[in-house]
């Protein structure tokens, strides 16, 4: 038997007004998926811990099976691990966004979609203005990007994600305690840099939001996780092009494929070596990313037993407050993800499959949500009993409800 867990970034929502009082799944026409689920089983899981604040880290590990807690060092650390980078004892790595600041407030954490050259050009300026060796910054893919600092203990330092701070007053969501002097001076120098910027320039004069401020957030050292394949007996395989799961894949010894390449790229084993920025997975147009992705995955069903695809679109149109873009994202995986793969897993027969969105992601707030969200799995072994498709209401009305996520990968494994 072999396994896919498919990670949806952001699938679960609330019912919309612009969408006649439905969730985005109930509202997309998405009839391969509808007929997975149809044929399998739903229910709904936790995939945020009670108390844990609701970001993809803590829903990441839980889905993977293990308790978040101890593992919550900060996203910066294991996006530094997928930029093949290892830390240092006194290092610490930090998520540095560029964002769009209006008014003293975040208006636009992506900052307006900019590309990948026009954050490496930003980031440059940056680097050319904070000559320290105490402070480096490292490439990473459009608005994200990562800085790393030697010699500073932020332990107990509290930051928290633009995205949760959509049009409120930064001021009072600034980092705060050990070490957040550091973090605050590029914060209060960077806008003054990239204000003249030839890109933020040439972004005002079309009409588009500009990258004028960055905000630094999700700080880690380094922190051993046991390897996946020693947990849980079975070897793993993660495709995404996201830096925070193949950082997490990378942690737990889960072999990392870049969409749309095959063989596998890295090997946790390598991680201490040093990756060239411009052979790293560029991500495509979303039609594309999700073709690449779905065919990576099922190259690795060959040779793995469990394969991990994330998708990542129903989640950046829920923090745009795009609901009908939303459901066009969904319809985009029904066709191009689920369509295609129904295909293959016919040809492969011995492969059960399940769909998980990895946290609710809400259009309505732009903002993540904690509640439970909608899971589906279907196969060899999975009992049909209900023959109904993957919705919100759905998934409640079975009455099947993991309340530990991190049970998901013995009931992938074992059955429901």
């Amino acid at each position: 038997m072999r396994y896919l867990l498919v990670l949806i970034d952001g699938l679960a929502d609330t019912p919309l007004p612009e969408l006649g009082g439905k969730t985005p799944l109930e509202a997309a026409n998405a009839p391969s998926l509808d007929k997975f689920a149809t044929h399998g089983r739903l229910g709904t899981i936790r995939t945020i811990p009670r108390g844990e604040a609701p970001e993809t880290l803590a829903s990441l590990f839980t889905l993977l099976g293990y308790p978040p807690g101890p593992y919550l060092t900060g996203r910066g650390y294991y996006e530094a691990l997928s930029a093949g980078l290892m830390l240092g004892e006194e290092e610490w790595c930090f998520r540095l966004q560029f964002v769009t600041e209006v008014d003293g407030k975040v208006v636009d954490p992506r900052a307006g979609g900019i590309s990948e050259e026009e954050g490496r050009e930003l980031l440059k300026a940056l680097e050319s203005h904070f000559k320290q060796t105490k402070i480096r910054f490292v490439q990473g893919r459009a608005h994200n990007h990562l800085l790393i600092i030697d010699g500073t203990d932020f332990n107990g330092l509290t930051t928290v994600s633009p995205f949760n701070i959509l049009d409120l007053p930064k001021g009072e969501h600034l980092p705060e305690g050990p070490g957040h002097e550091v973090l605050l001076k590029v914060m209060n120098e960077a806008p003054a840099v990239l204000k003249k910027h030839e890109v933020n320039r040439v972004r005002i004069d079309l009409g588009q939001n500009p990258a004028n401020a960055v905000w630094i957030w999700g700080g880690g050292a380094a922190v051993d996780v046991p390897g996946f394949q020693k947990t849980f007996g079975i070897d793993a395989a993660m495709v995404s092009y996201s830096d925070l799961f193949r950082g997490v894949a990378v942690a737990t010894g889960i072999r990392v494929i870049n969409p749309g390449e095959s063989p596998f790229v890295r090997d946790p084993s390598s991680r201490m070596q040093k990756i060239n920025p411009d052979e790293q997975a560029v991500k495509a147009g979303e039609t594309d990313e999700i073709i690449k992705i779905r065919e990576s995955a099922e190259t690795a069903l060959e040779g793995n037993q469990l394969v991990i695809a994330n998708l990542s679109a129903p989640d950046e149109h829920s923090h745009q407050g795009d609901g009908k873009g939303k459901v066009r994202s969904i319809e985009l995986l029904d066709k191009h993800f689920f369509k295609p793969l129904a295909r293959k897993l016919d040809e492969l027969k011995d492969v059960r499959l399940t769909v998980v969105p990895t946290l609710m992601s809400r259009v309505e707030t732009r903002q993540h949500d904690d509640r439970p969200v909608p899971f589906m799995m279907w196969g060899e072994g999975v009992e049909s009993r209900w023959n109904l498709t993957l919705t919100e209401s759905n998934a409640e009305e079975t009455g099947i409800k993991i309340d530990d996520g991190t049970r998901l990968i013995d009931y992938i494994i074992n059955g429901l």
